[in-house]
């Protein structure tokens, strides 16, 4: 008896370690409750993204595996903002503004971009220290997926699809 016991006693504590790790993932805080302000001088609130499927990009000019990303990011954007989705790309504090603003006009990227200078976003989404660091919301405010390390336009597809996009 104690053969059988023990294994599945193993097995079960296995299943909650699982378990926890899972529901810390995609458990996690709802949106944060902040504002900023984008590279055109315009304030937003985080909350009134809510009732629209978000895509938050911590990023950086530096990181090169930020800027291979940014095709698929572009025709993301382009066939999903259309159908609801909204996109905002955040620059860590250690990038600088004039970098930020060469870059979207360079590699023309259409959507929202705001410069985290103190580090206050990136602390609200669970202390983001990593480029690129994606994290994506329900209509409801939920994180649907957080990823760290370069998306592809496939990988962000099926779980915009998965969204009813």
């Amino acid at each position: 008896m104690t053969h059988i016991i023990k294994p599945a006693i193993g097995i079960l504590i296995l299943g909650i370690i699982a378990a926890l790790i899972f529901n810390s993932v995609q458990g996690q805080q709802g949106l944060p409750d902040k504002t900023f302000t984008d590279l055109d001088g315009n304030t937003h609130s985080l909350q009134d993204y809510k009732g629209k499927p978000l895509l938050v990009i911590f990023w950086a000019t530096d990181c090169p595996a930020c800027v291979q990303e940014l095709p698929e990011l572009k025709a993301i954007y382009k066939e999903y903002v259309p159908k609801g989705l909204e996109v905002i790309s955040v620059a860590l504090a250690h990038d600088k503004p004039e970098h930020l603003l060469a870059m979207r006009i360079e590699k023309q990227i259409p959507y929202t971009i705001t410069w985290d200078q103190t580090g206050e976003l990136a602390n609200a989404f669970s202390n983001v220290r990593v480029t690129p660091t994606h994290f994506l919301y329900s209509a409801e405010g939920d994180v649907v997926m957080r990823k760290i390390g370069s998306v592809s336009k496939e990988m962000l597809s099926e779980k915009l699809s998965s969204m009813g996009l």
